[in-house]
C-alpha cells in the first residue's frame, strides 16, 4: 500500500509535469539543515530567549532519536524497495523514520507549544509540518509510515520536552541532570552504532547503502546533542545574558550570529571534516558549533554591548 501511494504521487507529479517539485523541495530544506538552528539562534539571541534554548534541545533531542532508530532498523529508501518508484531527487541513508519529518515537527512544534495563545502563528506552524510531512511522500524518498512514525516522534519530543523543562524551572537545582543526560547518551549511542552490525546488501557489485557513511550522520547528530546540553548548562550559569537591550541590539545580534553560523557550516565545518576524513572529527565538529552558538558568541556580545546578566532567578 505504501508503495501504491508514492506511485500514486508520482503520476501526479509527471500528470502536472512537475510543476510543484521546486516548491516542495524548498519546504523540505526549510526543515532541515542550516535553517532550524538559524530559526533557534534567532530566537535565542534576539527573540525570546527561553524558547531559543528549548527549541535548541528539542532539535538535539529530536534528532538523537531519529538517528537511533535510523541506524537500528537500517530500512531502505522507496526506490530501493520499488524500481518504479522514481524520486524528484534521490536522499543518502536509510528511510525510517522520516528525519525531515522528526525535526520538522519538533523545530515548528516546538514555536507552537510556546505560542498556544497566538493562534494564527500557532496554525501556520502546524500547516507546515503537515506540509513538510507530505513533502517527503510527494517527492518521492519515503514512505508514509516513515513520515508518521517521525511526525509521532517529533511530537513526542515536544510534549515530552515541555513536561521536562517545565519541571527544571521549578526545580533549577536539579539542572546539572540535563548535561549529565547529554554526556551518558551521547557516549551510549557512540559505542552502540560503532559495534552494532549492518546490513550489507548488494546490486550488480554496488553496496546499496554504506553503512560507513551512515554512521558519520550519527556522529554529527551525537555531537549535537552533546553540544546543546552543555551549551544549555554553561550559557545558564557563565554567559546568562540579558534580553533586556535595545532592538537595535537584538537585530544585530541576529545579523551577525546569522553570518557567523553560515560560515561555521558552510565553509569552517566542511574544511576541517574534508580535511580530517574521521566520523569523530565530524562529532567534534557539531559539538563545537552548538558551543559557538549558544556560548561563545552569546559572551562576546554581551561582552561588547555590556548589557549584563540575566539574574539567577530567571534561569
Amino acid at each position: 500500500m505504501d508503495i501504491q501511494y508514492l506511485l500514486f504521487l508520482q503520476n501526479m507529479r509527471d500528470a502536472m509535469g512537475g510543476v510543484l517539485n521546486s516548491f516542495f523541495l524548498q519546504i523540505s530544506d526549510l526543515s532541515y539543515g542550516i535553517y532550524i538552528w538559524l530559526l533557534a539562534c534567532i530566537l535565542f539571541w534576539s527573540v525570546d530567549k527561553k524558547s531559543g534554548r528549548f527549541l535548541f534541545l528539542n532539535i538535539g533531542f529530536a534528532r538523537y532519536f531519529m538517528q537511533l532508530l535510523k541506524l537500528t532498523f537500517c530500512v531502505y529508501r522507496p526506490w530501493i524497495r520499488s524500481d518504479q518508484i522514481v524520486p524528484v531527487e534521490t536522499a543518502s541513508g536509510y528511510s525510517f523514520p522520516s528525519g525531515h519529518s522528526i525535526t520538522a515537527t519538533a523545530n515548528y512544534g516546538t514555536v507552537m507549544e510556546r505560542n498556544r495563545k497566538h493562534k494564527p502563528l500557532f496554525i501556520f506552524m502546524g500547516f507546515m509540518i503537515l506540509l513538510t510531512i507530505f513533502s517527503r511522500n510527494y517527492i518521492g524518498v519515503h514512505t508514509p509510515q516513515d513520515v508518521i512514525v517521525g511526525t509521532l516522534l517529533g511530537a513526542v519530543v515536544v510534549v515530552g520536552g515541555a513536561k521536562l523543562w517545565g519541571w527544571i524551572d521549578e526545580h533549577p537545582e536539579k539542572d546539572w541532570l540535563i548535561p549529565c543526560a547529554g554526556i551518558v547518551l551521547t557516549v551510549l549511542f557512540l559505542i552502540y552504532i560503532s559495534v552494532k552490525s549492518y546490513p550489507m546488501d548488494y546490486v550488480d557489485g554496488n553496496l546499496l547503502v554504506d553503512p560507513e557513511k551512515m554512521k558519520v550522520d550519527g556522529f554529527k547528530d551525537a555531537g549535537r546533542l552533546l553540544g546543546v546540553t552543555l551549551g544549555w548548562f554553561l550559557e545558564r550559569y557563565f554567559v546568562r545574558f540579558s534580553m533586556d537591550v535595545p532592538a537595535v541590539q537584538k537585530v544585530t545580534r541576529a545579523g551577525v550570529g546569522a553570518l557567523l553560523l553560515i560560515f561555521i557550516e558552510k565553509c569552517l565545518t566542511p574544511a576541517v571534516t574534508g580535511a580530517f576524513s574521521s566520523p569523530w572529527m565530524n562529532c567534534l565538529m557539531t559539538f563545537i558549533e552548538l558551543i559557538l552558538l549558544m556560548v561563545v558568541y552569546p559572551l562576546c556580545f554581551a561582552k561588547l554591548e555590556g548589557s549584563g546578566k540575566e539574574s539567577l532567578s530567571s534561569r
